[in-house]
Order: structure tokens, then sequence, then C-alpha cells
């Protein structure tokens, strides 16, 4: 009977929709599905099929990478002993749905089915706020492997694994690449995430082994572990801002894994939670990340916390980790009113931290007492103070791209019995000896994490770093006129820049910006950008990004003036919610009469979009209703319109209500928070009214004011309101106006109140005699340096 069903066993090829879906209705178990090397557009493949464990169904491509599914295309796998080989999703659009789903419908999850050597690589909906996944674990028994992932722009993890009725599920993700993901800016941008709070109690038993993660930063929870049973090791983490996270969930291990920082900011190690957790045989190398994002992190908990909340850590293990220039590790972290409950009956054992520099070893949060220290070794650089911690002249050798202990270190680093017993390195190697770190003294062996050939076989990694192709600049000389300014924005076919000469252009219509952008005039006193007296109606705006990723304006005068209304808004973001990052850069432009008192502003961010950098400098805005409003994420969930602001060498003078509005609303531990710097500017006559703020910050992570001036804002109680450690005011001078109101931390530092004595009020050049002059925190004066 064997030799008969393999006889029947058939190879059948298959070159469009109509002949794969009828294949897979007649499948049996041994039958391979060929899919001929082409483009298939908006297939929707559901490969429900049942196999057997020495014969499974297979599909596959003719030649692995030459089968592009693009458009809607999606596949939902769903019965047992299934098997997809070499697919390539590229630059589709699957909208709500998950590109590629173990489960062909409700009633069907797959068991014991495996997609390998797949891409799935820009694929994105509209928006990033419609939540999908690139793979989601259904059933029991599956694996993914030898896969490449890249470019998830939306919420939802590129890899979720979930629990509802598939308790114990034993599911494999291993040797996969997983590219840059940039930060989504709120919760939801994991790269895998095993489980959900609702089922965080629950047993999943996935295993996570021998990837490539580089520059996943959607959030600070790159490996989001919210199950009980898992393990994670053997990972190589590179660049990437976030941490594996043991959010939710009790027993898991997480040991050989190598996470190298590079020392970029916020990127993090490792961080602990709930119960029974095992931390070990773990290598961190160049961690900035602090807090949250610490080399390793033990949390406060929340006593009887609900499932979505953080349970206290117990009985959690951390042995055997090597710590190198990096951060200090962070114990009893995330402290808040409720969170009162400190680590209990934890063991912190034989672990090394290096570092070249002068600082901390460790740094506790809160009470320690019920973390336990022994055998841990220190460089005689760090500070440390427990016992169970010694510094030590440890000395370290280059090997495979990382930094051992040498052999010569061996004896220093003598470590104790620990249990559970640690018996191989990172290596893999047996420990004949008991020693602190990762790697036993003089080892040269790899560690395993770097030793896995992550990745699909048709693409190399250098490839995929470069998939965005560069496409070749064009450069347009546009003379002075009407209309020909916005014909240009529109005409835009790849990057542009657009040379202005002095004279005046006049817009008839709003220009969405397509393509990236760079308009470059004579000077913000030379060349000027009007409303055009043809147009039937005032445009709404100037310039919307819609598409493009880049938009710089230098040289320019803009001015909102129109006849039958002023112009609303000067440049905005989307007008709706996107996956894509945007970036702005305004250098000496001045923008003048954007008076719309219907909401109106000199800058406007729209709810669901987010830029990464808006920088503005050496520039001038002036007679407006308002400047930059960044505030209508209003859902409470940590959402905010911009990672970075810069504010630098710029004037505010005559702006009705606020300059800037960046605020978030509700918090998310997820995201960063957002971050705005102001350096060497004025604000003057900006929000003169009582309940007014010159600078709006609410809820924002890192707020940095300095060489600032903020003057004759008379009636303005409080004219800017800062909250918590990451928020200060410095070395700035108010002078009639209200006054900085300070809460959480906030500081305030060397705030004076003189007269600047400006020499005229349209250049804020100061009169010979001003304390402004040369008393910056870089010499130079405060307010505007030339």
């Amino acid at each position: 009977m064997l030799g008969l069903a393999f006889a029947k066993a058939q190879s059948i090829p298959v070159k469009n929709s109509t002949e794969l879906f009828t294949a897979i209705k007649n499948s049996k178990p041994g039958d391979t599905i060929v899919m001929a090397d082409q483009n298939w557009d908006d297939v929707n493949i559901k490969f429900k099929a049942k196999g057997t464990a020495e014969q499974p169904i297979v599909l596959r491509s003719q030649t692995p990478g030459k089968v592009k599914l693009t458009g809607t295309s999606t596949l939902r796998i769903g019965g047992d002993f299934l098997e997809v080989h070499g697919l390539w999703f590229e630059n589709g659009n699957a909208g709500k749905n998950n590109v590629i789903r173990f489960e062909a419908d409700s009633e069907t999850p797959a068991n014991n089915s495996r997609v390998t050597n797949c891409a799935i690589i820009n694929v994105n909906p509209d928006s990033r706020d419609i939540t999908n996944y690139y793979i989601a674990f259904h059933g029991q028994n599956n694996r993914v492997d030898h896969c490449s992932f890249l470019g998830k722009l939306n919420k939802g993890p590129a890899i979720a694994v979930r629990l509802k009725n598939s308790v114990d599920n034993n599911h494999r993700i291993d040797h996969n690449y997983f590219g840059e993901r940039l930060p989504l800016g709120f919760n939801g941008g994991e790269t895998i995430r095993v489980g959900t709070s609702t089922y965080s109690k629950q047993s999943s038993r996935t295993i996570i082994e021998n990837n490539f993660f580089e520059r996943c930063s959607g959030e600070m929870e790159i490996i989001s572990i919210k199950s009980a049973n898992n393990i994670v090791r053997n990972n190589l983490i590179l660049e990437s801002e976030g941490t594996i996270t043991l959010r939710h969930g009790d027993y898991n291990l997480v040991e050989g894994n190598v996470i190298i920082g590079n020392n970029m900011p916020k990127t993090g190690g490792i961080r602990m939670i709930n119960k029974g957790n095992i931390v070990r045989n773990n290598i961190m190398i160049g961690i900035a990340g602090d807090g949250l994002r610490a080399p390793l992190s033990v949390m406060n908990g929340i006593p009887n916390a609900k499932l979505n909340e953080y349970d206290p850590v117990i009985d959690g293990v951390i042995q055997n980790n090597t710590v190198i220039n990096s951060s200090p590790v962070a114990l009893a972290v995330g402290s808040k009113k409720e969170a009162t409950v400190t680590p209990a009956n934890t063991k912190f054992d034989n672990n090394l931290i290096y570092n070249s520099n002068r600082g901390l070893a460790i740094l506790a949060k809160d009470d320690t007492s019920g973390i336990s220290f022994s055998g841990n070794k220190v460089s005689t650089t760090l500070i440390e103070d427990y016992e169970g911690v010694d510094a030590v002249n440890i000395k370290l050798e280059a090997a495979n791209g990382i930094y051992i202990p040498s052999k010569e270190s061996d004896e220093v680093l003598e470590g104790v019995k620990t249990s559970p017993k640690v018996r191989v390195d990172a290596t893999g190697t047996l420990r004949s000896k008991l020693r602190a770190g990762a790697i036993v003294p003089g080892n040269f062996k790899p560690a395993l994490a770097l030793s896995s050939q992550a990745g699909v076989s048709y693409l190399k990694i250098e490839e995929l770093r470069s998939m965005t192709p560069d496409l070749p600049t064009a450069v347009i000389d546009l003379p002075p006129g009407d209309g020909n300014l916005d014909k240009a924005i529109r005409s835009l076919s790849g990057p542009t820049i657009i040379k202005l000469s002095a004279g005046e252009y006049f817009l008839a219509k709003a220009s969405k910006v397509t393509q990236d952008l760079t308009i470059i005039g004579a000077g913000k006193d030379k060349t000027f950008i009007k409303v055009s007296k043809k147009s039937d109606k005032t445009p709404q705006y100037f310039l919307r990004m819609d598409g493009a990723k880049r938009l710089k304006v230098s040289g320019v005068h803009i001015d909102g003036a129109a006849e039958s209304e002023d112009i609303k808004y000067g440049i905005t973001s989307p007008s709706s919610s996107s996956n894509q990052l945007y970036n702005i850069h305004l250098e000496n432009v001045a923008f003048t009469n954007f008076n719309n008192t219907d909401g109106g502003a000199i800058f406007k961010a729209y709810a669901g979009t987010k830029a990464d950098t808006i920088s503005i400098k050496n520039s001038t805005f002036k007679d407006s209703y308002r400047g930059f409003n960044l505030s209508y994420e209003k859902d409470g969930i940590g959402k905010y319109n911009a990672e970075h602001i810069i504010l630098f060498n710029t004037s505010f003078a005559d702006i009705s209500e606020f300059a800037i509005n960046y605020t978030r609303s509700g918090e998310e531990t997820g995201t960063t928070g957002g971050n705005l710097l102001i350096d060497h500017c004025v604000f003057y006559r900006v929000d003169d009214s009582d309940k007014g703020r010159i600078i709006k910050v609410n809820g924002l992570k890192n707020v940095h004011i300095k060489n600032t001036v903020i003057d004759n804002s008379r009636a303005t109680t409080s004219i800017v309101q800062l909250k918590g450690s990451t928020q200060k005011i410095e070395n700035s001078v108010i002078y009639n106006s209200g006054k900085v109101k300070l809460s959480s931390d906030a500081q305030e530092i060397n705030l004076e109140r003189f007269n600047p004595r400006w020499e005229n009020t349209d250049t804020f050049k100061i009169k010979e005699g001003s304390d402004l002059k040369g008393a910056g925190t870089d010499n130079k004066n405060i307010g505007l340096i030339d």
C-alpha cells in the first residue's frame, strides 16, 4: 500500500489561478503543485488539503523567488502536513488581511505545516492604522523558516502567534531575516508577538531561534512574549530600537541571543516581567537605551494585576549574561503609583559587565532586596555596591565580530554554582568550569547566534537592504510667474529640485507633493510665493505631503494673504492616515499672513499621520493665527504626529495662538514619546492671552528649550508647562511674559528675567550691552545668532 501511495504522487504544473485552485482541490498526499515563474497579481490562494507526515502536499515556485505575488495577493493554509516553498510577495496591499495565514477558514487551521524560503517585502495597506500581519500562526506544530521580511509600515507584528483554540501549539520560527522596520509611533509595531494579554496565562511552547533582526524599530518590543513556556534563543539583533520583552506569561527561556546596538540611541536588550522566566547566556554590546530599554531590565509589578497589566517578577533567573560597553543594568524599573511590587526570589548570578568608561554597572530604581546576587563580575571601571558583584580586571579580545573575555581573565571570572545549571556557553561549548559571562574565556568559536544562515536563498541580505531603488534627481530652473510653480509640482515624476529666481511666484491651486521635493529660492527677502489673484477660490493650503518622504524648502518667503480669505495652511501632512513617515526641512524661510481663524495654521498634521523629523532653521514666522499644529491625535493611546521637531535660530512674532502645539494624548510605553528641541529661538507677542500657551508639549517624552527668549506675551499666565524629568528649559530669558510651570521633576536651569534690549523687533538684533550677548551655552548670543 505504501508503494502504491508513492506511485500516485504527482508533480502538477499550474500557470494561472484556475489551474492552481483546481490542483489544490484535487491534491493528494505526496503531490507537488508547481506555480509557473511569473507575476501572479491579486491571487488569493486557499491551500486547503490534507497530507501525511510521510507524504506532505507541497506548493512551490517553479524556481525559488521567480513566483512574485503582487497586488492584493494572500495565502491561506489549512489542513495537515502542507508545505509552501519559494514564493515572493512584493509591493502588494493586502488591506486588513494577513499576507499568510495558517488557517484556511475558522474551522480549518493548519497543523504540522511549513512555510520556507519565502519573502514578504513592502506589502502594506494604505494606512498605518490598519492592523494586519505578514504571517499569522494558528493551529499546532507549524514552522516558518529561511524566509525574509522587510518594509512593514502599518500596525500589527510581522509575525503573530495566535493562541485562541491552539494552546501548546509548538510552533517554530527559525532562520529568518527581519529587515528594517521604521518606528510606528504607537503600540502595535512588534516584529514577533507570541500570544496576547487575553491568553497570556496559557502555554504556547513556540520556539524563536537563529533569526537575524536588523533595525527592527517598530516599537519598544521587538520580540513580545505574551504567553508561557516559549523559547527565544540564538537570535542576532542588530541596531534595533527595542527589546526582547517577556511582557506576559511565565516560565519562558531567553538564551544565547546576541544583541548589538552599536551605541545607537534607544537600542535595548532584554526586559523581564512575570514569573519563572530564565534569561541566560545572552550577549549585549553597545546598548545605549536605559530604564525599560536597558541591556537587562527587570520591572516592578502591579499587585493583583489585570491581564493587560504588569505581573510582578517572581522566581526569575538572570545568569551568565555578558554586557559590554552599554548603559547600566536596570533593576526594579517602571515604578509608577500602582507598580509597587518589587522583584521577589530572583537570582542574578555569574553575569559579566564590562565598560571601558567609568560609570554604574547596575542602577536600581526601587528595592532590590528580593534579588540575590552571586558570582557576578564587573570591570574595574564600573561602580558597584552589591554583595555578590565583584570588580575585577577583565581583558577582552576581538573574536567573530564581537568581544569575548581572554584566556588571561579565566581565573578572575570564577563563578558560583547555580540552579538551574548552565551546562554550555553561547557557542554551544560545554562548560568545564564555573565562569561568569556568556562565553567561556578564550573560547574563539562563534556564538551560535552569529553562525546561522538566515533568510531566503535567492536574495542576499545586502540586496534586501537596498530593495528601494534610488531614482535620479531632476533639476528644474523656474522663472517667476503665475501658476508655473504649482504646475511644476503637479508634474513631478521622481525626486526633484526646483530652483526659483528672485521675484514673485503665484500659486493658483493647492499642490500635493507626491515625490521627494526640494524648493530653493534666492533668499527669503528676494523670492516670494503668494496666492494667485486669478484663483476662483483661495486654496486650502500651499503644499501637502502626499506620498513624498521628504520636502525641503529654503530661501523663500511664503505669504498666506489672499483677496477673499487668507489661505488656511502653509504646509500640511498627508490628509488622512498613512503608513509612511515623512520629513520636512525648512531653512531660511519666512511665513507670514496665515490669518485664517477657522483652525488655520502655518503647518498642520492630520490625525493618523507621522513625520520622522520636522526641522526648522534660520527662519521667521510672523503675523499669523497659529504656528505648528500637531495636536489632532486624541484617542488617548499614546499617538503623536512627529518623532522629532527641531527649531533652531528661528523667530515667531505676532502669532495669535500657540507657536507650537506638539502633544501626545495618552501614554504607551512601547513608543519613544516624541522629541522637541528649541535652541536659539525668539517668541515675541505669541498667544498673548490669559489661558494662552506659547509652547504646548503635553504628554511628550523629551523637551529641551535652551538659549531662547520669550518676550512680550504680557497676558499669558503660563507660557509653557513642562512635566517629567526629561523636560527642561535651560539658559533662557523670559521678559514681560508669564511663568514656566514645572511638575514631576521637570527642570528649570538658569532661567532669567531681564530686558533683552532689541535694536528692532523685525530681525531681533540686540543692542550693544544686551545681557543676551555671548550668554548662550555655546558662548553665542541667547536668542537669534548670525
